[in-house]
């Protein structure tokens, strides 16, 4: 099936389905938000707020150190919080890090656990809604960036994409914004590869091992990874947790 565009209030599908970002009226499936159906039928929101899910790999920066623990900027109207008794790491003010949603409670408070440091770099944001694409099917988008700009990538399901200070930063953020620019196009990892072969040429920048520490890693799409073993989110085209929307 090609990938086509779909308008808010256009038909998704018969029956209901369990997607963000749509409505059903008791028989039919319409969008919400502008979005796009994929080549396996899945309806995929390019336009939404992240909304927290218990078991979401997010992406944060230390902003508060207290007794009781550390207050995590999260790219949410309601910060994260990182209880002390839970880890056993001391983390510092401006520290990043890569955590799991561990709660969320009626106003939208997170608590994190799993958390895991990670290096000096930099943090930007991408759309939620288009983290799938980021990261490509079976991790091939997020592992191509990594290879031809020499160093780790952390993206997390809250549009947080932290890059490491090894990178080829410039290089890493034009192709970045290629993506957000053309998430709903077809042959999106083509064209990638192609721009980022006529910048280094066909031979890759393979990052070294290790960078990012044992056991981190970030989440793309149908459950995929981006890189060592450890986290294990079960993430959808949609960019919500357990479950694949609109597969038909």
């Amino acid at each position: 099936m090609e990938r086509r565009i779909i308008l808010p209030g256009e038909k998704i599908a018969e029956g209901r389905l369990g997607a963000p970002n749509t409505y059903y009226d008791g028989a039919v499936t319409y969008a919400a938000v502008i979005g796009m159906v994929d080549d396996e039928g899945r309806y995929i929101p390019l336009e939404n707020r992240y909304r927290p899910v218990v078991g979401d790999v997010v992406v944060g920066m230390v902003t508060d150190v207290r007794h009781a623990g550390y207050e995590v900027e999260l790219n949410l109207p309601h910060g994260g919080f990182i209880p002390t008794r839970d880890i056993r790491l001391t983390l510092q003010l401006g520290d990043f890090v890569i955590c799991r949603v561990k709660t969320v409670n009626e106003v939208g408070d997170v608590d994190l656990g799993e958390v895991r440091r990670l290096p000096k770099g930099k943090i930007i944001e991408f759309p939620s809604a288009k983290v799938p694409r980021l990261i490509g099917k079976k991790s091939s988008m997020i592992g191509m960036l990594k290879d031809y700009t020499g160093g780790d990538i952390m993206v997390g399901n809250n549009g947080y994409v932290w890059m490491s200070e090894k990178s080829d930063m410039p290089l890493l953020l034009k192709a970045i914004a290629m993506i957000e620019r053309k998430a709903h196009k077809s042959g999106l990892t083509d064209e990638i590869a192609n721009f980022l072969k006529s910048q280094v040429g066909d031979k890759p920048r393979t990052p070294t091992g290790g960078e990012t520490g044992e056991g981190v890693e970030s989440v793309g799409e149908e459950g995929e990874t981006g890189a060592e073993p450890g986290y294990k989110n079960e993430q959808s085209e949609s960019g919500s947790s357990g479950e694949n929307y609109g597969q038909q």
